[in-house]
């Protein structure tokens, strides 16, 4: 059963504004302030497991789930949710929770959807999104009517010394040196140039690292990224039976080489690809426009 979560969080919320954004100037503030207040946090379990997530718009709209990246929370893209939801479309917006296995988020996924009362919907996964996507589709596809793949890649055995190697000093390092190397990461993928944008990214970023992740929940998480590079391999012909349509995003300038681009084109020949010049990874905060329009589009299909 869906609870949405009322006390326990207000004064906290009040806290963490006055705390990590004074000083902040920017329309991102209060439109930040509205979402959380618009659309507070629902909750649904899963065994013993808490789904926190977020819905926008009306019931009987058609359904975009959009799905975190490694940030892992469910109001990075409060700018875009929002965008969708006054265009009509309903948004499902979910938190991951700290599990041990991809199978189990996808499964928590679907859980979410029931919660909510959503037979079938399209689903944009972004980053580590993109890879939670995947999972998603190939084992509720019943559960999914089009797939948005943006800024991520297919699993790669190649990748796993790499990624196992990051897990393990991730291990040694005390969380103060994460919390340094993350934040000063992250502001610079959405907002490379305006001083005002760094000024709130890099607070919103402080609240997140400081109130509502931890080192355990970023060591899960990059478990969960070195277990999909190591015991999944995708095929083109992985999703024969299913009928939904994938557009693919991308970036000629992502972190996500040539080379895994081609990967994840591969895998899905029939996908649609729109690339974007100087998208970075983060090509839905650089080129929000045409983002969105690009998504409207195929939530049309």
């Amino acid at each position: 059963m869906n609870n949405p979560i009322h006390s326990r969080g207000v004064s906290a919320e009040i806290g963490r504004f006055t705390r990590f954004y004074a000083g902040v100037s920017s329309s991102k503030l209060e439109e930040l302030r509205a979402f959380r207040s618009l659309y507070p946090e629902r909750a649904t379990y899963v065994g013993q497991t808490e789904w926190r997530y977020r819905a926008l718009g009306a019931g009987n709209s058609a359904t975009l789930v959009l799905l975190p990246g490694g940030e892992l929370v469910n109001d990075l893209g409060f700018q875009f949710a929002m965008a969708m939801s006054h265009a009509g479309y309903r948004i499902v917006y979910p938190t991951y929770p700290r599990v041990s296995s991809l199978a189990e988020l996808a499964d928590g996924l679907a859980a979410v959807l029931d919660a909510e009362q959503v037979q079938s919907a399209a689903v944009l996964g972004a980053s580590f999104g993109g890879a939670v996507a995947q999972v998603l589709v190939r084992r509720h596809p019943q559960r999914m009517r089009g797939l948005i793949l943006s800024n991520c890649g297919v699993p790669m055995r190649r990748l796993v010394p790499a990624v196992w190697t990051a897990l393990a000093l991730a291990r040694t390092l005390p969380w103060s040196t994460m919390h340094k190397l993350l934040a000063g990461g992250f502001v610079k993928l959405v907002a490379p140039r305006d001083e005002l944008e760094r000024r709130f990214w890099a607070a919103y970023v402080a609240e997140l690292l400081d109130t509502r992740l931890g080192k355990a929940d970023l060591l899960a998480n990059m478990a969960l990224q070195l277990e999909y590079h190591l015991d999944y391999h995708f095929h083109s012909s992985d999703l024969a039976g299913w009928t939904g349509n994938i557009l693919i995003a991308e970036s000629d300038t992502d972190v996500i080489g040539p080379r895994r681009r081609k990967g994840l084109r591969d895998t899905y020949p029939a996908a649609k690809v729109r690339t974007f010049h100087n998208g970075g990874h983060a090509t839905m905060f650089l080129r929000f426009d045409e983002y969105l329009a690009m998504v409207k589009d195929f939530m049309k299909l």
